[in-house]
C-alpha cells in the first residue's frame, strides 16, 4: 500500500536526481515494498530545496507542522527539524549541530516528528550534482530507512525519549540513541538504500566503488586493521556515540561494509528485523543474538575480519 506523502519543492529549486519526482516516487515505493512486512509511517511529507529557498522551505515546513497539529509543547520539537533543514546546506560540526553561512546543499536527513506516527524528509539540493549516489537516488533510498527505523516504536507502549522530556515519544531518538549503535543507524541505510534505488547490479558496484570504503583517509578511531574494526564495533555506545563526529561518520562506511556483510547473511529484512526487536525493549546485543543466531561478541570478531580483508584487498584509505 502507498504510503500517503507530500512534496514541497523549493520556488528557486532544480532537483539533482534524473527522472525528478517520479523517479523519488519509483525509489520510495520500492523502499516501502522491501519493508512491507514492519511498521511503517503514516505520512511522509517531502522537501527539496536550495541554498536560495532555505528560508522558503522553513517556513513551509513550520506551516505543515501548526497546520498537521504536531506537538509544540516544547520549542524543540518544530527547531529541531528546522535546524536540521538549514543543516544540510551547512557544516556539520557533531550530529545535529552545523555552522557557516548557508551554500552548497548536499546534505538530507529524515525523522519522525515528535509523538505522532508521520515522519519527514529534508533533502538540499544543488541543481547541478555529479554525485552517482545524489542523482540516482540513492541518497533518497538511505533516508526513508531513516524513517522505517524510527517507525518499528509506532504505537509502542514503550516509547519515550532519550533526550529528556515529559510525555513524550520521540520515535527517531529511540531508534538511535535508545537503542541502535551509529555504525548501525547509517551503516544500513547507507547500504540498502542504494541497493534499493539501483536499477541493475552495476549502479550499486558503481556506487560501492566511490562511496563505501575507500579514499576516506586516516582517522583516529580505526587503522582499518581487524583488531581496530572490532574495537570500533563492539566498543561503541549507542547513547554517546553520536557526540564523536568522526566516529559517527565511519556509520557511512565501515558500517555500510558490516551491515552489506549482514545483508549477504539474513537478507536485508533481518537488520531492520533488530530495530522491531528493539521496539519490544530488547537491547542491541539480545537483538543481534536473536536475529542471528550468534553473540555479539563473537559476530563482531567475524564481521571485522570480513571488513579488514576487504581494505586489505581494495588497498586502504590513502595515508
Amino acid at each position: 500500500m502507498r504510503i500517503p506523502s507530500s512534496v514541497y519543492v523549493g520556488p528557486n529549486t532544480t532537483l539533482d536526481i534524473v527522472g525528478g519526482l517520479p523517479r523519488i516516487q519509483q525509489v520510495l515505493s520500492k523502499d516501502e515494498r522491501l519493508w512491507s512486512g514492519f511498521q511503517k509511517t503514516a505520512f511522509y511529507a517531502m522537501y527539496f530545496y536550495n541554498a536560495k529557498d532555505v528560508a522558503a522551505a522553513s517556513k513551509q515546513f513550520s506551516n505543515d507542522f501548526k497546520a498537521k497539529g504536531y506537538d509544540s509543547a516544547r520549542d524543540e520539537n518544530l527547531a529541531g527539524p528546522l535546524r536540521a533543514l538549514s543543516g544540510n546546506c551547512q557544516k556539520m560540526t557533531v550530529p545535529g549541530q552545523f555552522q557557516g553561512q548557508l551554500s552548497k546543499c548536499t546534505g538530507g536527513d529524515s525523522g519522525s516528528y515528535f509523538n505522532s506516527n508521520d515522519s519527514f524528509l529534508q533533502v538540499g539540493q544543488t541543481g547541478a550534482s555529479r554525485d552517482f549516489f545524489i542523482t540516482d537516488g540513492g541518497n533518497i533510498g538511505h533516508e526513508y530507512i531513516h524513517a522505517e527505523q524510527a517507525a518499528q516504536w509506532i504505537d509502542d507502549p514503550l516509547c519515550g525519549n532519550p533526550d529528556g522530556g515529559d510525555k513524550l515519544c520521540s520515535r527517531g531518538a529511540m531508534s538511535n540513541k535508545g537503542f541502535s549503535p551509529c555504525w548501525l543507524i547509517e551503516g544500513q541505510p547507507n547500504s540498502i538504500g542504494p541497493m534499493v534505488s539501483s536499477r541493475k547490479l552495476a549502479d550499486y558496484v558503481k556506487y560501492r566503488s566511490t562511496h563505501l570504503p575507500y579514499g576516506q583517509g586516516p582517522t583516529n578511531i580505526t587503522d582499518y586493521s581487524q583488531q581496530s574494526i572490532r574495537d570500533y564495533l563492539f566498543n561503541q555506545s549507542h547513547t554517546t556515540c553520536y557526540q564523536n563526529g568522526a566516529l559517527f561518520k565511519l556509520g557511512d562506511t565501515v558500517g555500510a561494509l558490516v551491515a552489506e556483510a549482514l545483508v549477504a547473511i539474513a537478507g536485508p529484512q533481518a537488520t531492520m528485523a533488530l530495530f522491531s526487536l528493539g521496539a519490544e525493549g530488547q537491547d542491541f546485543p539480545t537483538a543481534f543474538k536473536n536475529v542471528y543466531g550468534i553473540s555479539w561478541s563473537d559476530a563482531s570478531t567475524i564481521l571485522s575480519k570480513v571488513v579488514a580483508a576487504e581494505y586489505a584487498t581494495f588497498g586502504p584509505p590513502p595515508k
